[in-house]
């Protein structure tokens, strides 16, 4: 069994530019998180247009995965230019958990700084961290060149606990209490009942952090039972 919260918080701008989807059915999870560029005027739809691209294709597949096999930034830059939109209105970055409850595989993948933080079993919380450059600017998808995914595959054991988030949030997240953290989030949310447990976590992530930067903040967090 597996169970998960979420959040998705507007910071400081007139329009929520980050994008989240969920899917969970008797086979797979699939978690979406999308943070359109704030300096670019169509962000939002590009954050929705990918979570909805990225289900729609995920939903046929299974992990493990490889780059070459996620097609949704390529269907993401022919649906805008298709309508003569310039795809550097739209810019977003992208990250995903796909779960495979059968085989126990996880699919990792990212686009620009959108963290995940993934915990195998009983080992340490693994970090996917993207650096940005000096001039703060991340890889997104956008422009002429068509991105693709920086994947990861792990298979689990015992249990598999993971987030995925925009970078409002993980900026925030130190290294050396995710261990912690994420002990921390699956005792204290699995005592809520499922239809509480993402608003309690939405009033948290405000109280804690919501004041911290001025960034949208939006995070799924999943762990199996």
């Amino acid at each position: 069994m597996y169970s998960h919260i979420l959040t998705s918080i507007i910071g400081s701008h007139s329009n929520i530019q980050d994008a989240i989807r969920y899917f969970e059915n008797d086979d797979i999870i699939i978690a979406i998180v999308a943070d359109g560029l704030g300096s670019r005027k169509m962000s939002a739809y590009g954050a929705r247009l990918i979570c909805k691209l990225m289900e729609k294709e995920l939903v046929g597949k299974h992990p493990p995965l490889l780059s070459a096999d996620i097609v949704s930034p390529q269907i993401w830059q022919e649906c805008l230019k298709s309508k003569d939109k310039n795809c550097d209105d739209y810019c977003t970055t992208c990250s995903f958990a796909f779960i495979d409850k059968s085989t126990q595989q996880i699919t990792v993948g990212q686009i620009g700084d959108s963290p995940i933080f993934i915990k195998v079993d009983s080992n340490n919380v693994i970090e996917l961290r993207q650096e940005k450059d000096f001039s703060n600017i991340t890889d997104s998808l956008g422009g002429n060149v068509v991105s693709t995914f920086r994947v990861q595959n792990y298979h689990y054991k015992d249990s598999i606990k993971v987030m995925v988030a925009s970078d409002g949030i993980g900026d925030e997240l130190e290294s050396s209490s995710l261990d912690s953290l994420f002990s921390y989030l699956s005792s204290t949310y699995q005592q809520y009942t499922p239809k509480s447990r993402s608003r309690r976590f939405t009033k948290e992530i405000k109280e804690t952090i919501g004041k911290v930067n001025h960034d949208d903040k939006s995070a799924i967090y999943i762990w199996s039972i």
